[in-house]
């Protein structure tokens, strides 16, 4: 009689034990169930919240630049010469520098209020003073105060014999077509009037060299 109250017993503990793992794996897919809840309304919210901006490419483009800091390398070819244009923004200093067929013919810094002119060739520095919207008119960085994101047309534009998806934008008298290859950046092309200028992206970059926005030793430095 003890022998079969034992293991009757023992089939009670398995049994209990058995119940309450099952009961463990219906708490974590319970758990799980919530979980994948949670982060679906989350995404569901922060898509809500988007502001119109983020919701166009060039938004979702230069939003990714979070520290104020971006390198950009493109060219272009005009009057039959082939230009390579450098400009690079980290905070309130911007750098330009242009070669046309390979050799430098100038670089521009501005930093605050300031501009300087480079001139490599003589040697010579013109530094002037900015009007105050002058930063924001050179800066390689686009955020939504540049923009109106209700005015963006979307449509394709063909370069190359490869089509692209593009946002077009109106700032002051003048056109810029943004061109993406899904996400990224691929060519801009600005339109002034009657003349249109096609920009291709070459290389771009969250990564800054401080040593850009340093003035040359040696250079004369005349002001304006």
């Amino acid at each position: 009689m003890k022998k079969w109250l034992s293991i009757l017993l023992v089939f009670m503990m398995m049994f209990t034990l058995t119940a309450c793992g099952g009961g463990g794996e219906a708490n974590q897919q319970e758990a799980n169930n919530n979980e994948a809840v949670e982060q679906q309304q989350e995404e569901q919210q922060q898509e809500v919240e988007l502001s119109p901006w983020l919701k166009t490419k060039t938004g979702q483009f230069y939003s990714q630049f979070k520290d104020g800091k971006m390198y950009m390398k493109y060219e272009t070819e005009y009057e039959g010469m082939a230009m390579q244009m450098i400009s690079a923004t980290s905070g309130d200093k911007t750098y330009s520098e242009t070669l046309i067929d390979g050799q430098r013919t100038g670089t521009s810094l501005m930093i605050g209020e300031d501009m300087y002119a480079i001139d490599h060739g003589s040697k010579m520095i013109v530094k002037m003073s900015l009007e105050a919207n002058a930063q924001q008119m050179v800066d390689v960085m686009l955020d939504e105060e540049d923009v109106d994101p209700a005015s963006v047309v979307n449509g394709t534009y063909t370069v190359d014999g490869k089509t692209y998806e593009t946002e077009e934008w109106i700032m002051e008298d003048a056109k810029t077509i943004l061109c993406f290859d899904g996400k990224d950046l691929a060519y801009m092309v600005g339109v002034y009037g009657e003349d249109e200028m096609i920009l291709k992206v070459l290389e771009i970059s969250d990564k800054v060299d401080d040593s850009l926005f340093e003035l040359p030793e040696g250079y004369q430095m005349m002001e304006m």
